[in-house]
């Protein structure tokens, strides 16, 4: 019985070690490989790569389905790791180097002046992939790719994890799969595109935004 429980609780991957991850700044470039990392445009390994704090500014249009809006105000007072406004918002993400990883705090603010943040911390993991981990415990297990010049990001399994508990939540009972895009779109500007595709409710959360790099 133990052994059953410890196998449900303790699965999934584990965040890699200081000294497994190396510079944490290098963690994606290692995971997509060197060939198609500098096949990405200078600006997308720039973002990626850096060790300073940053703050982009853009907008953002987000589109939930009833399903994707239940799931959003469901997780909302468990560390709200989906976007809870929908339509236009303006849009800013901090990025920093922090707790071993790469941390983003995305805050919107839509109509009447209605604010909302997500956060969460891009970690590399001892399998050499990538976990995002949200505020709550709310993680995702990622694959890094990139294709044709844009840097995707697409979860292959979700877990809550608690310290070293690390339960997995099986795929029904999520938002689906979810895919982050990164789009260089020149000039200092890049697109920023997430869904979330549930395999019985098709898509559930749809985010589409632009955004400018900082003036350095």
């Amino acid at each position: 019985m133990w052994r059953s429980f410890a196998e449900i609780a303790w699965s999934g991957p584990r965040q890699a070690s200081a000294l497994e991850r190396g510079d944490d700044h290098s963690a994606i470039a290692r995971i997509v490989g060197a060939r198609d990392w500098l096949a990405l445009p200078a600006s997308v390994r720039a973002r990626f790569s850096r060790t300073t704090p940053a703050l982009y500014r853009g907008s953002t249009e987000t589109n939930l389905s009833s399903v994707g809006r239940l799931f959003a105000w469901c997780l909302f007072p468990f560390g709200a790791p989906l976007p809870v406004l929908t339509g236009l918002s303006e849009a800013m993400v901090e990025v920093s180097v922090r707790d071993g990883g790469m941390s983003w705090t995305r805050s919107y603010r839509g109509p009447l002046g209605l604010t909302f943040e997500v956060r969460s911390i891009k970690r590399p993991s001892q399998d050499g992939r990538l976990l995002e981990c949200c505020a709550g415990g709310w993680t995702m297990l990622l694959d890094v790719l990139a294709e044709d010049g844009v840097l995707v990001f697409r979860s292959r399994q979700f877990y809550w994890r608690f310290g070293p508990i690390s339960i997995p939540i099986p795929l029904f009972a999520t938002p689906g799969v979810a895919e982050v895009r990164h789009t260089d779109l020149g000039r200092g500007q890049f697109r920023f595109t997430l869904t979330f595709d549930h395999p019985l409710f098709g898509r559930t959360v749809f985010q589409d935004g632009v955004f400018e790099d900082p003036r350095e």
